[in-house]
């Protein structure tokens, strides 16, 4: 029998972009440490949970909410939104289209969650032969708007924990500072 440790926070975090972006492959990826090819589209929204020592003295429970990319399910997808404390934000580098939804992605988040913190994460980054979006062109766009931005693939475990470690960072800082 394992004992999970006493969870100090539960932190919600959204995942949130166009559809095939990659989001339930990054929340699987960070939160069972596996990967699938096969491509099943998120019907509303799936959970994911992962345990995590943030410090010496702090545990927290990050709780995914991978949402769905449809603009047909706008509204079902806003509804998990309330509560969120951090967010997500997934392009695929591959396809423009989807780098270029993500103002409108950020929009949605901050109607719904006014003041979270929002990363904003490349995905796909293994096919890089495909690119449609370079790094320097993201982060000069997002960095200049005091967004983090990251590169990952779900695909290879590249940069996925570090997206998840920093929104919790961030969630925690912005928490400490309003105490």
């Amino acid at each position: 029998m394992t004992l999970t440790p006493n969870v100090t926070y539960i932190i919600k975090i959204i995942n949130a972009g166009d559809f095939r972006v990659g989001k339930t492959s990054l929340a699987i990826r960070y939160t069972q440490n596996r990967f699938s090819t096969s491509y099943l589209p998120t019907l509303g929204v799936d959970f994911y949970s992962k345990i995590i020592q943030f410090d010496e003295d702090t545990t927290l429970r990050l709780v995914l909410f991978d949402t769905v990319g449809q603009e047909k399910l706008a509204t079902l997808r806003k509804r998990y939104y309330t509560g969120a404390h951090g967010a997500v934000v997934v392009f695929d580098v591959t396809r423009r289209e989807s780098f270029d939804h993500i103002e409108n992605w950020i929009s949605e988040v901050e109607e719904k969650c006014p003041d979270i913190p929002i990363i904003i994460v490349g995905n796909k980054t293994d096919l890089e032969e495909e690119r449609a979006v370079t790094c320097e062109e993201a982060l000069e766009k997002w960095g200049s708007k005091n967004y983090t931005f990251l590169e990952s693939s779900a695909k290879l475990d590249e940069g996925v924990t570090d997206i998840y470690t920093i929104i919790a960072k961030q969630v925690m800082e912005k928490q400490e500072a309003s105490n």
